[in-house]
């Protein structure tokens, strides 16, 4: 497994001290013994003039013909990788 965080963008308002930073965070698991995916999420973090800050995980194209069981085992599965491949960048010094 391997996975990569990339700043695609960040802002700020130097009048209200607001800032905003979305990263491309993707992670690459090799299933069984040929099959690799690929997650490619992203993930923005919003901090107010009070460093109040507040997450948002886009899931893109989640499949849409799961059940809810498949549905909330697909979810488990997305933010697992995404938090494995954020831990991995930010556990670095």
């Amino acid at each position: 497994m391997s996975g990569k965080v990339i700043l695609t963008d960040y802002k700020y308002d130097p009048e209200t001290r607001e800032s905003s930073s979305t990263w491309l965070v993707r992670h690459t698991s090799r299933q069984l013994k040929s099959r690799v995916t690929t997650l490619e999420q992203q993930v923005s973090m919003t901090v107010d003039e009070f460093g109040g800050r507040a997450p948002i995980v886009c899931l893109d194209e989640f499949p849409r013909d799961l059940s809810e069981r498949e549905s909330m085992l697909k979810l488990a599965d997305w933010l697992h990788r995404l938090s494995v491949s954020i831990e991995d960048h930010w556990s670095e010094p």
